[in-house]
């Protein structure tokens, strides 16, 4: 029987960040686009420009899974050269003040450590975004672990959850909550039960639990007490 369905209380929640936790959708399509038109200037390229929906359908994916797609079959291999315009660009835009979190986390957050239950997030990004979406967003209070793609010991999303267990002290009832495949098939190649946070953009039917957005909600179906418990 699995976690959620048994409801026993987990442990450990790992969270993914973007289209999770963080409503990157808000600034994701233009930031994207003027990389790629940047970049398109410097080599002279020829680029079609993603729409939103085209934009989107890459976030939380890994590497040259997010960067490939959006340039021309022969310059892929300048995907890199891409990450390293946009990422200050997103530096930029979730460190200036504006509120892009989903509406509940932090009190969730908040009422899960309150609770003894230990919270880590895992996200397919790198460290300097990681750490400019925490202190922007009000997060670093709020999470005792955070994994990145170029943290120490991970070239997965799978290895930032095993990592996350080892550091909770080999926590047994864990459970892991994203909104993309990447997500679902780390939880999956550990065993982990996993919440689907559910969107318009992928129809993860293999969870154990969908989540729409409201904290008593995942509360619940994880067996924990609601928000008022602690306020």
């Amino acid at each position: 029987m699995s976690l959620l369905r048994s409801h026993v209380p987990p442990e450990l929640v790992v969270f993914d960040v973007d289209g999770t936790l963080h409503d990157t959708f808000r600034w994701w399509a233009p930031v994207i686009r003027a990389g790629l038109q940047r970049v398109a200037d410097t080599h002279g390229l020829d680029v079609a420009m993603p729409d939103d929906r085209t934009a989107e359908a890459v976030v939380g994916m890994k590497d040259a899974g997010v960067w490939a797609p959006f340039l021309p079959e022969a310059h892929k291999h300048r995907w890199q050269e891409l990450r390293s315009v946009v990422l200050p660009m997103e530096i930029d835009e979730v460190s200036r003040g504006v509120d892009y979190l989903f509406a509940g986390v932090r009190p969730l957050l908040r009422h899960l450590r309150t609770i003894g239950v230990k919270v880590a997030l895992a996200s397919n990004c790198r460290r300097t975004y990681m750490g400019a979406m925490q202190d922007g967003q009000g997060l670093r209070a709020l999470t005792d672990w955070q994994f990145c793609l170029d943290s120490e010991g991970v070239s997965t999303k799978t290895d930032m959850l095993a990592l996350a267990r080892r550091a909770a002290g080999d926590a047994q009832r864990v459970v892991m909550v994203g909104d993309r495949e990447p997500d679902l098939e780390a939880a999956r190649a550990l065993g982990w039960p996993f919440v689907w946070r559910r969107n318009d953009r992928c129809h993860l039917a293999d969870a154990e639990l969908v989540w729409g957005g409201d904290p008593d909600e995942l509360l619940i179906g994880l067996g924990l007490p609601k928000l008022a418990a602690s306020q």
